[in-house]
């Protein structure tokens, strides 16, 4: 055969050369695979809880706030929505990492 390489081939040589810590990641065992999927369910988990509880606490506002405050109140929910989300996803990630670190 000649020594034309497939688009798979080349794509992974460049990979190699961008991330070359993933070629020395070491392959993860089935009970550390069910792990980090049960910690991605849990925190997945937690950050619906947090969206519905968030969408019903904005479509209450305009029983507990005045008129002329809801776009500001629910706009502070909101950001503190994305803020408590993003620290989740920080826990998550580090969850995982310790998971993947672990030598079985």
């Amino acid at each position: 055969m000649s020594g034309l390489k497939s688009a798979w081939e080349l794509s992974l040589e460049r990979s190699d050369k961008l991330v070359p810590e993933l070629k020395s990641k070491k392959k993860l065992t089935k009970k550390q695979k069910q792990q980090i999927a049960d910690i991605r369910t849990d925190f997945s988990a937690k950050i619906a809880d947090l969206d519905v509880t968030t969408q019903d606490k904005i479509r209450k506002l305009t029983d507990r706030v005045p008129p002329e405050e809801i776009l500001a109140v629910k706009e502070e929910l909101e950001v503190n929505f994305r803020s408590q989300k993003k620290t989740l996803e920080e826990q998550m990630e580090k969850e995982v990492e310790t998971v993947r670190s672990l030598k079985d």
